[in-house]
Parts: structure tokens; sequence; C-alpha cells
């Protein structure tokens, strides 16, 4: 889908609606992935307004296996890149203000 998914250590990335659809590849594994990451991004722009901690720009989880970097974009979509442990996390976040602005221009 993306360029960010030639980058070492990028397993895939995915462009969802708010809405928790996936734009793009539609399959069970993407469609919960994005429905998950929607509610997941609910929860912690719900965690940073209670706590009065400014706006949520990204989100990056991390687990025994990788990262999971989520980022909204524009009103209406969320970028998901799932990475190994080992991935470089400064060159993904280059890549991502890239790709969400070749996504946004070319919508």
């Amino acid at each position: 889908m993306l360029t960010i998914n030639r980058i070492k250590g990028v397993k895939d990335s995915l462009v969802a609606g708010l809405d928790g659809i996936p734009i793009g590849k539609i399959d069970r594994e993407s469609s919960v992935l994005s429905a998950s990451t929607v509610a997941a991004l609910g929860a912690v722009r719900e965690l940073t307004k209670t706590v009065s901690y400014g706006d949520l720009e990204q989100l990056i989880v991390e687990t025994d296996y990788g990262k999971i970097i989520i980022e909204e974009f524009g009103t209406e979509h969320v970028i998901i890149i799932l990475t190994e442990i080992n991935a470089n996390i400064g060159m993904i976040r280059v890549m991502l203000k890239k790709a969400v602005r070749n996504f946004t221009n070319n919508k």
C-alpha cells in the first residue's frame, strides 16, 4: 500500500476510515485491525482529554513482537503500521509524514 512497507522492519501498513472500515485491501485481518484501532484511538483520545494533556498526535504500542504505530490524519482517516522489534521508528515517522501528505493530496 505505502512506501512505508519498503522500510526494513515494517511488516504491514493499512489506511482505514474513522468508522473502522479499511481502505484498500479488505479481509478479515484488516477489518479486525482497523476496527480495533479506531476503538483504541477513541479510548486514548478520551484519556488525553480527561487529564487535559492536549490532542492525540500519534499512538505507539510496544509489544514483545514489535510496535503498532497509529496516526489519525485529516478528519476521516487513520494509518496503522505494524513493525518488527528492530524497526527504525525514526525513518518510519519520516515516511509516515510523506505517506499522509501523498494520501491527502491524492484524495
